[in-house]
This record gives structure tokens, C-alpha cells and sequence, in this order.
């Protein structure tokens, strides 16, 4: 299939509102984190990881054992994992380092983008990016909730079962 390379207009509060869904959406994500680290820590976690980046990774560690057992949901887990590594690097970017801001309503002069500049590294953001990041994070609460409860499956169907959900339905 060829890649459509027309040029999308989109406007000033078009790219805003990808900014604002972004967030919106790592904060479901981030609730999800905390109440799954919990109920697989048996609420041991009250004081735990803070930022998102850790919270990813104690999420990842309690599923450590499951991993060693069955090496469907150590492939699940990666991929969910990587995506959600990919798309904390974009939000830390927008959230501690956006310049400005690139719109082009009626599509003469290149994609919209943001540029962000972060421990001196600037990056432009295509609004595609966005987009395509977007798409991944509104699964990933659902992916999470997946493989924490697929961690605490006894029954081995029901959690293969757990894995053939995540991958057909939030793994685009």
C-alpha cells in the first residue's frame, strides 16, 4: 500500500486539541498504572514509583514471573511496553519542552508541527505523529488492564485468551 504524501491542512486549534488529547490520554494511562501496580503488589505499592517512566517499569517488573512462564505474554508485555516507552517520550517532550507551534490551514506550506527542544535536543512533531500516537495510547489502558489481569490468571486459556484480545483489538 503507498503512503499518501498530499499535504493535510490542519489548523492552529486542530494541533492544539492533538496536545490536549495527548495529555487527557496519559492521564488515563497513568491511573490505570497505579491501580494495576497495586493489585498486582497486593497493595504493597502505596509510595511507589511517581514519575511515568517508573511507574511503566514497576508495572513490568511484578509481571517478571509470568514472563519466565510464558513467553506469549513476556511478547505482549514488550510490545505494549515499547509503545508506551515511544509515546512517554513524545508527551515529556511536548510537556517539558515545547517552543512553538506550526499550523498550515490551507496546505501550502508543509505539515503542521510542534517543535519542542528538550536536554538540548529540538525535534519538529508532524501532526501525523500525533496522530499515529494518539491511536496507540487510546488502547493502551485497556492493553494494561489486559495483561495485569492476564498475570493474575491461574487458568492458561483464559490468559492466552487475554494476549488474542490485546493483540487483535489494542495493538493496531
Amino acid at each position: 500500500m503507498q503512503e499518501d504524501t498530499a499535504i493535510n491542512p490542519v489548523t492552529f486549534v486542530e494541533m492544539m486539541a492533538s496536545v490536549g488529547s495527548i495529555l487527557f490520554l496519559w492521564s488515563s494511562i497513568e491511573r490505570e498504572l497505579t491501580k494495576r501496580i497495586g493489585q498486582l503488589d497486593d497493595g504493597k505499592s502505596r509510595n511507589g514509583a511517581h514519575t511515568l517512566a517508573r511507574k511503566i517499569a514497576r508495572w513490568e517488573s511484578l509481571q517478571a514471573a509470568v514472563c519466565a512462564e510464558r513467553p506469549e505474554h513476556h511478547a505482549v508485555l514488550k510490545e505494549v511496553s515499547a509503545r508506551l516507552l515511544i509515546a512517554l517520550d513524545l508527551r515529556n517532550h511536548i510537556t517539558h519542552g515545547l517552543i512553538g507551534v506550526t499550523a498550515d490551514p490551507f496546505g501550502q506550506h508543509g505539515d503542521a508541527h510542534l517543535e519542542t527542544e528538550l536536554n538540548g535536543e529540538k525535534r519538529k512533531h508532524r501532526h501525523s505523529d500525533l496522530e499515529n500516537v494518539m491511536r496507540n495510547l487510546s488502547h493502551m489502558v485497556w492493553a494494561i488492564g489486559g495483561l495485569s489481569d492476564a498475570t493474575l490468571q491461574k487458568d492458561l486459556r483464559k490468559a492466552e485468551n487475554e494476549y488474542v484480545g490485546i493483540r487483535l483489538n489494542h495493538l493496531p
